[in-house]
C-alpha cells in the first residue's frame, strides 16, 4: 500500500502514534501535525506543526473567526501558509508525507483539499491520521485503491503502533 491512513475517534491516541513513529525520523518525513493547546486538562485550541519546525495556532477557543468547528474558531491561514506549503515541500524534496489530520477542520479549506489529493494521487506514500466517523470527502479519500485504513482503538495501540513502524520502514 502506498498509502496508510490511521482512522480511530477522539481522543484514542492517533496523534501520540503519528509523532511517535516519525519524530526520530523527521530528515525523509515532511508534512505537519497538531498538538493540543492545554490548559491544566481543558484543551484550549491546536497548535499546527511542520516536521522543519514551524507552527502555527490552528484552532481554539479564543479565536474570533467565521469558521468555527464546535467551540474552536479555526485560522484557515494557518492551514493553508504553514500546513499546506509543508506539504508541496514534502511532494518535492521528501520520502514521506505526514498528514495529520484529514479532518472536519482540514475540509473547511480548499487548498488543503486540493493539495491532498496531489499527495495521495502522486508516487509518494502518505502517512496520515483521518476521523473515524462519516464525512463526505474523507470517506472518498479512504477509498483510494492503494491506500489502507487502520481503525486504531485504546486496546489494538501497540499492534497497530507496530504496524504503521514497520510500513514506515519500507518507504524511507
Amino acid at each position: 500500500m502506498k498509502n496508510l491512513f490511521i482512522a480511530g475517534t477522539q481522543g484514542v491516541g492517533k496523534t501520540m502514534l503519528l509523532r511517535e513513529v516519525t519524530l526520530a525520523k523527521r530528515e525523509h518525513i515532511g508534512g505537519f501535525y497538531t498538538e493540543h493547546i492545554m490548559a491544566g486538562r481543558i484543551r484550549k485550541g491546536f497548535m499546527i506543526r511542520t516536521f522543519d519546525g514551524q507552527e502555527r495556532m490552528l484552532a481554539s477557543k479564543n479565536l474570533k473567526s467565521s469558521h468555527k468547528l464546535g467551540k474552536y474558531g479555526v485560522d484557515l491561514n494557518a492551514l493553508e501558509n504553514v500546513g499546506v506549503p509543508a506539504l508541496k515541500l514534502a511532494l518535492m524534496s521528501k520520502s514521506v508525507i505526514v498528514i495529520d489530520e484529514i479532518g472536519s477542520m482540514e475540509m473547511m479549506s480548499e487548498r488543503f483539499r486540493a493539495i491532498l489529493l496531489e499527495c495521495l494521487t502522486s508516487t509518494k506514500p502518505v502517512l496520515a491520521t483521518i476521523r473515524a466517523a462519516a464525512q463526505p470527502f474523507s470517506d472518498q479519500v479512504k477509498k483510494f485503491s492503494d491506500t489502507q485504513t487502520v481503525l486504531l482503538t485504546k486496546s489494538n495501540y501497540a499492534s497497530v503502533k507496530q504496524q504503521v513502524r514497520k510500513w514506515l520502514e519500507t518507504q524511507i
